[in-house]
């Protein structure tokens, strides 16, 4: 799925490496990541200089109508992922996220030749679960977002992909949407969690481990308002896939114009996204990406290297 691709021009990762090395409180973390592949602390700096120097040549080229040609491979959006990944100790990283989309932005709008907002999904970079994604929804919307690296399970990568195509095909449509438009994510989302954490067996218990995983990397405002989603979200899936009354869940016209009213997309999207990206990034943890070796910057090097 071409819509899943997460890549940057060279400017996020100018952007993200200048963040890192200035902050403190994660500066153990990142030494003790890049020690592993024979980087020292000073590497991000370093980075982030190397990156800048290719932006400013590219701007040279570069206007609002061809930044998608400027991208770097996925590869420099990998080993962000994983270096990213190996911070999820620290917390919450939506402020992290938050000051790396306002530097891009303002970056970008100064610099590129006629560009508007929304900026292009190359950037429009977003880190969730300690995952670096790529915001690609239609007009201006935040999600869906797209992970640097795919989740490893076949059918999790599958399933989330088609969930995104979903809702990305709803943001093109007028409302009111269909009903079963919007009914669908309850479907597919429990479906998700279940495969997610398989061993639990289905997805209530799923959802319900999943939430108590996540709740470090989620913002207080966002994992309440999240979490009082999730609160209804096996019984309405039930009342939904069963259809005739039952005294165990509520009544299937009483979900659909609930569903009608508040649809809940942007919320079981944002819980998915949530529950896949810290998985990707715990993959990342345990199996980095091939990208991460030694003599993994001298690699990407060549590919930003400013000839003069």
């Amino acid at each position: 799925m071409e819509q899943m691709n997460c890549v940057f021009v060279p400017l996020v990762f100018a952007e993200l490496y200048k963040l890192l090395s200035g902050e403190k409180k994660y500066e153990n973390a990142l030494e003790d990541q890049l020690a592993s592949i024979h980087l020292p602390l000073e590497w991000l700096a370093e980075a982030g200089d190397a990156y800048n120097r290719k932006w400013t040549s590219d701007l040279d080229y570069l206007i609002s109508d061809n930044v998608d040609q400027f991208a770097l491979t996925e590869q420099h959006s990998q080993f962000a992922t994983w270096l990213l990944a190996g911070l999820h100790a620290g917390g919450a990283c939506g402020e992290l996220s938050s000051k790396l989309e306002a530097m891009v932005m303002a970056r970008a709008l100064e610099e590129v030749e006629k560009i508007q907002t929304p900026l292009p999904p190359v950037l429009s970079p977003m880190i969730i679960g300690w995952t670096l994604g790529s915001v690609i929804g239609r007009r201006g919307n935040d999600l869906p977002v797209a992970p640097a690296l795919s989740p490893s399970d076949e059918n999790v990568r599958a399933a989330f992909e088609g969930l995104i195509e979903h809702v990305i095909a709803i943001q093109g449509m007028g409302q009111p949407w269909p009903e079963m438009m919007q009914t669908a994510m309850y479907w597919r989302g429990y479906g998700l969690a279940e495969a997610l954490r398989p061993e639990l067996g289905s997805g209530g218990p799923a959802l319900k481990q999943l939430r108590l995983e996540t709740l470090s990397t989620m913002a207080y405002a966002e994992r309440v308002e999240v979490g009082k989603h999730l609160d209804n979200f096996k019984a309405r899936r039930n009342a939904l896939s069963h259809i005739t009354d039952d005294q165990s869940r509520p009544r299937f016209v009483e979900v659909i114009d609930e569903v009608r009213q508040s649809s809940g997309i942007e919320l079981t999207m944002r819980a998915m996204t949530q529950f896949v990206f810290h998985d990707v990034a715990r993959a990342a943890r345990e199996h980095p990406p091939a990208v991460v070796r030694q003599g993994a910057w001298e690699a990407m090097e060549r590919e930003i290297h400013v000839w003069s």
